[in-house]
């Protein structure tokens, strides 16, 4: 009886739901500054969003103004309603991992095309991704909740065979981590989904970790730091752009009309540049020294967090709503 009861529990325990709101805005960056010149054409993009997210049992909802998203696991589909257009659709993991194969297939057979056409006038990238995490040992209150730093660093960097220029761009998240009861519902959710996308996508882990072994090494090691620290990421800033550090911030070149262009087109040497559009040779030097441009700053909190009873007709695609196909999957035809 005292088993059975136990059992029970567990079930319980495996099956309870959880819910939090997610709140994410643009705070800083290169990016911000031109939406700012559009006024207010611009403003939408410029607020704040936040959703709500749901998880009950393997179902997750994420619920915005405009648009949600449902992913079921049992049935292994993503459903996306526009509450606007008061339209969904409902998409496979299989769908998906088709799509994005297509995709793939798609951009090579033009990159041939292209090369075929124009063999000398296109520029031949090989680029590497490099990703690393550090538990900082710094600590801070968040919504009265002691968190711990952690800081994951993402680097892409591009050389062109051809001519040797070269460019990266880096994207940093500075997370600072907390303990919230009930949370363990979201980790457990995602760790399900994670397996189910691991057997969907496995040929492409396996080529990813083929073609640079250095990546995965990477991500191994960014692992073991991220072991170091347990809980949520409360508060998160992303920042991106080149050569930024955590510290990174808005600087007063990057407000400037040519400073702002060069940040966004010269930071990855793809696509190619006419002849008149380099700077000078001291220009250049004094480009590589001037230090970073912040392209990018978001932030995104969470909180709201509540292990009350979600509300099963939460998942449900509403009334009257029409079925469309997903654009990921009607794109190729």
């Amino acid at each position: 009886m005292r088993t059975l009861v136990i059992l029970v529990v567990a079930c319980a325990t495996l099956r309870a739901d959880f819910s939090y709101q997610e709140t994410s805005k643009m705070t800083g960056g290169t990016l911000v500054s031109i939406l700012r010149l559009g006024g207010p054409f611009t403003r939408k993009a410029r607020e704040p969003i936040v959703s709500t997210v749901l998880i009950k049992g393997n179902r997750m909802a994420t619920l915005g103004k405009e648009n949600s998203t449902i992913i079921d696991l049992d049935k292994e589909s993503i459903t996306e309603i526009n509450l606007s257009k008061k339209t969904y659709s409902v998409m496979t993991f299989a769908q998906m991992r088709q799509a994005m194969d297509d995709a793939i297939a798609r951009a090579q057979a033009q990159q041939k095309k292209q090369q075929k056409a124009a063999p000398k006038g296109n520029p031949n990238i090989e680029a590497k991704f490099k990703v690393s995490a550090k538990a900082t040992g710094k600590t801070k209150s968040v919504q009265g909740l002691s968190a711990k730093e952690m800081v994951i660093t993402m680097d892409l960097e591009g050389t062109d065979k051809d001519t040797g220029n070269s460019g990266s761009m880096t994207v940093i998240n500075d997370a600072w981590m907390a303990t919230v009861p009930g949370y363990d519902q979201v980790k457990a959710f995602h760790q399900k989904m994670a397996q189910k996308m691991a057997r969907e996508f496995q040929p492409e882990l396996s080529r990813m970790a083929m073609s640079d072994p250095r990546m995965m090494q990477g991500m191994a090691e960014s692992a073991k730091e991220l072991s170091k620290v347990a809980g949520v990421p409360v508060e998160t800033v992303m920042k991106m752009g080149t050569g930024i550090t955590v510290d990174s911030t808005d600087s007063s070149s990057q407000k400037q009309g040519p400073g702002v262009r060069d940040a966004i087109t010269g930071s990855l040497p793809f696509g190619r540049k006419k002849k008149n559009d380099d700077p000078p040779p001291q220009q250049k030097q004094d480009q590589k020294q001037s230090g970073s441009a912040l392209l990018l700053e978001m932030t995104t909190d969470l909180t709201s967090f509540s292990s009350s009873a979600v509300d099963a007709s939460k998942f449900d695609v509403p009334a009257g709503f029409k079925q469309v196909d997903s654009d990921l999957v009607k794109r190729p035809r």
